[in-house]
């Protein structure tokens, strides 16, 4: 269930964790807006679709009774609820009687859940919480749920579908882009994740750099950073894009300057491609670069961010050898036919609590 799923790393985790489970011979329903990018890709196939169009506020209680019986009508075993308006809509059912196990998902290390009060709410209404990183769930444990009620399950990527870079679009991408030849280029390929940190650092760095930002188009305040850039450095703001694949043939290191996080999809696309990559410590970012497969800084601090591009664009080589362990990592850890499995061994225990 997901009142969102539009543009967005929730939307393709949700994707292939509904696909993964029909395909492990389940029958699933998904509950979304008609008109969402995610309906859109389960128009055919053994995936039901639900229409689900929620309200908010005390609306919202009032409907928990009509998909309430609705759940029970259909005999459902477990519903997972993955956005924060699902998640009081499945509450509320619970607190009305609902049988069915619930399970919430949580994605991002949340700036507020409602304190203690909230956390005892979540748990008396549910039977089990899946964090997407051990940091979301170290921080929901902190704000007062159970530990035991707790279940971190990592985002994967379907690896081996990942779509690979085209030779020719690259060269010609290079050049509609007019990328100088030498000089190293560093990326963004995410939604906004606090981009113009990248673009203070990299004027700290005192040489030519080429800075591709994919994923979001320029505001006010990107503007500032860029007109601040020296002459060297040139940056440019590509909107949305369905060639990542390409850009990211282009890059010599992949940077997430996030300032709130869960478990980075392009992240772990970046790892998957071999890409060197620096990430602020945020969300499960550290717990992604692990063993050697990236850098960390603290969120929000510029220098260290210079630092950590200076070494890795001073060492070319050390760069090479990490965007290696990267990809290594990556293949051996984050494909999601692991989330699918750990997510159904959550709702198997959320069905023996459930009775």
């Amino acid at each position: 269930m997901t009142h969102q799923g539009d543009i967005g790393g929730s939307t393709n985790s949700i994707t292939w964790l509904t696909r993964g489970l029909a395909a492990r011979g389940h029958q699933v329903t998904l509950a979304c807006r008609p008109e969402s990018l995610i309906a859109s890709r389960f128009q055919d196939g053994p995936v039901t679709l639900a229409p689900l169009d929620l309200a908010r506020g005390i609306r919202l209680a009032g409907q928990a009774r009509t998909w309430k019986r609705w759940i029970q009508e259909e005999r459902f075993d477990v519903v997972n609820a993955h956005a924060s308006l699902d998640r009081h809509l499945l509450s509320y059912a619970r607190m009305l009687g609902l049988r069915a196990a619930i399970v919430h998902t949580r994605r991002n290390v949340a700036l507020s859940t409602g304190g203690r009060l909230r956390a005892w709410f979540d748990a008396r209404t549910t039977d089990a919480v899946i964090a997407v990183s051990g940091e979301v769930g170290a921080d929901l444990v902190r704000r007062g749920l159970p530990r035991d009620h707790v279940h971190v399950v990592r985002n994967g990527l379907p690896l081996s579908e990942l779509p690979q870079p085209d030779p020719d679009r690259v060269a010609a991408l290079r050049d509609e882009l007019a990328l100088r030849a030498g000089v190293p280029v560093l990326g963004v390929l995410a939604r906004r994740k606090s981009q113009p940190e990248l673009l203070r650092a990299a004027g700290e760095l005192n040489r030519p750099l080429e800075i591709l930002l994919a994923g979001v188009e320029e505001d006010e305040e990107l503007r500032v950073a860029r007109e601040q850039l020296p002459d060297a450095v040139r940056s440019r703001c590509l909107g949305f894009r369905d060639d990542v694949a390409d850009l990211s043939a282009l890059l010599d290191v992949f940077v997430l300057p996030s300032t709130i996080e869960g478990f980075s999809l392009a992240l772990l696309e970046a790892m998957a491609r071999g890409l060197p990559c620096v990430a602020s410590d945020a969300g499960g970012n550290r717990e992604a670069l692990d063993e050697g497969a990236g850098l960390i800084y603290p969120p929000g601090d510029v220098p260290a961010l210079a630092q950590a591009l200076r070494g890795l664009l001073d060492r070319p080589e050390e760069a090479r050898r990490m965007g290696e362990r990267a990809s290594r990592r990556a293949h051996a850890e984050f494909d999601v036919s692991r989330t699918v499995e750990r997510t159904e061994a959550v709702y198997t225990h959320a069905l023996e609590g459930a009775g």
